[in-house]
This record gives C-alpha cells, structure tokens and sequence, in this order.
C-alpha cells in the first residue's frame, strides 16, 4: 500500500511537508520567507502534488491563496502524520513533545492553566502551547490540525471530532461589598443602580441588556470590556460590578462580593481529531489525562 504512492513521481515527504508550510503560513511568500529560489520550487511542488492526486490544491485570492475544501484536507493529513513522526522522534531522543490547545481566554486562565503543573507530572517530556481562537475558528483548526486539543462549546462541535463533556459552565453577577454594604433585593436592582464592567457585544451582553429592559431600568455601563479577564480586573478593583463565568469564583475572595447568578449556562466539551490521537500515542493518554483534571469541579 505505501509502495504504491511512493513509487509513483509527483509524491514526496518533502513536496507534503512544504505543502503544509504554505498552508500554515497562509502563502507561498510566507512559507519561504521572501525567497525567490524556494517560491519557484515549492510552486512547482505543489503542481506536482495536484497532478499526482488529481485535485486542485490551492486558488489565487487576489494577491495571496486560499486552500480548496482538497487542500484542506491533504494539509490536515499531513499535519497528523509530521506531528505523528515528531513525536516519535522526540521519545526515541528523550526530547520534549509538543502539545498545542485552543481554548477561550477564561477557560484558560481559569481552567485549563491551574491544571498544567499536574498535567506536566502525569505526562512525559511534554511542552504545551495554549492558543486562543473564536469559537467557529477553533472548531475549523482542530479538525484540520492545526490545535491538537480544544475545548470548545458543546453546540459549536460538528462533524470529524472526538470529544467528551467536561461540564457545565454558568454565569455570575458580582457586586462588589464596597459599592453596596447591604447585598441588592435582585439583579434588576443591581442593574439599576451600580456602575457595570460588562462586555461589549456578543451574547451575555445581549442577556444582560435584555434583562434591564424588562425591568426598565437603566443601566450605567461604566466600563466595556473585550473579555472575562478585563472584567474581572476592573470587579476586583472595587470599580464597577461585573458578570464572569463561575469557573473565576475559585480565584476570587468570595467575601468581597454580592453574587448573583444568571439564567446563562453552555456545556463543556474536550474535543480533539480522532486520527491525530491515532497516530500519536503520546497525545491520546494526555487526553485521557485532561478530561480527569479539567472535570468541571475537580480539583
């Protein structure tokens, strides 16, 4: 079966492997880094790859290129077998493996972070990257390999991915007791009468701003933030009130605040390509690991 593809001419490791390079980068001229010798090669190279398999690869999209759905898909491939091989090597040299997650901003900085040192101890040589994606991109990366792990929303997943529940997430209101010594009657109250640090856009705040209509309240949006951790700084400088994910109340002195919470709750989910855990033995028991530390409610 191998001889077959590798026998024919048009098909190399090295045609595949800077294939995958223009893919990452975006561009031929990014994969080569400006040079005009390796840009006339790796063009040619991946005429050969069309013409060996028989699909179109790339397009030309005004002055850059965009991969076909083909394209996508042989890059996808190629990552998991390199990845695959750099991974064997690594453990037959002793040297460290790499890992690369996507995850949210809060779910990383409350979740997935304070779990990386035991991680580290049940997992050999390993090497984590944690990248930060929209939710639709880091379903599009994961199965195309770019991420190797993510943990995504559960309505978000589609087709082509592993994944397993971790739990769920919920919302919260939290006042701080320097802006009111006596905790409010309710939310509306809340919302009517305390300086907010809240999103700028995007669901929660589409929530949050519904809710204060009905009560016909006005709100005093003193602060609007692009992420849960911007919020939470300015909650924890006693400046406004605040709306985070309860996975931030374990790094938060729940004394200080009111709390309240909200009818905002999404599902969990670890999510990974089943055939880049196939191929990379390594990856599969740390995923084994993470859904045991990342449990929603583990310690």
């Amino acid at each position: 079966m191998y001889q077959k593809i590798i026998a024919q001419s048009g098909f190399s490791m090295e045609r595949l492997a800077n294939f995958c390079a223009v893919a990452d980068a975006g561009s031929i001229v990014g994969a080569t880094k400006g040079n005009p010798v390796r840009q006339t090669l790796i063009s040619r190279q991946i005429r050969e790859l069309e013409s060996f398999f028989g699909v179109e690869l790339i397009r030309r999209r005004g002055r850059g290129l965009e991969l076909t759905d083909a394209g996508r898909e042989l890059a996808a491939v190629g990552r998991e077998n390199f990845k695959g091989l750099a991974d064997y090597a690594a453990r037959c040299s002793g040297a460290a493996w790499t890992v690369r997650m996507v995850a949210s901003n809060s779910v990383a900085a409350w979740l997935v972070l304070p779990k990386l040192k035991p991680l580290e101890k049940q997992s050999r040589s390993v090497r984590f990257e944690i990248h930060h994606e929209q939710t639709s991109e880091m379903v599009t990366a994961l199965r195309e390999g770019i991420y190797d792990i993510g943990f995504v929303r559960k309505d978000a997943l589609g087709p082509g991915l592993k994944d397993k529940v971790l739990g769920e997430i919920g919302h919260i209101l939290l006042v701080p007791k320097s802006l009111a010594k006596t905790e409010p009657k309710n939310i509306e109250a809340v919302l009517g009468t305390i300086p907010m640090a809240l999103p700028v856009g995007g669901h929660l705040r589409g929530l949050v701003d519904a809710m204060a209509a009905k009560a016909r309240v006005q709100m005093n949006v003193a602060v609007g933030c692009s992420s849960y951790l911007q919020s939470a700084q300015v909650l924890q400088s006693g400046m406004c009130a605040a709306v985070l994910p309860d996975i931030a109340l374990p790094f938060l002195k729940h004394t200080d605040f009111h709390r309240f919470p909200l009818p905002k709750r999404y599902t969990l989910c670890l999510a990974w390509s089943a055939r880049n855990a196939a191929t990379r033995p390594a990856l599969d028991e740390l995923i084994q690991h993470l859904i045991k530390t990342t449990a929603i409610g583990t310690k």
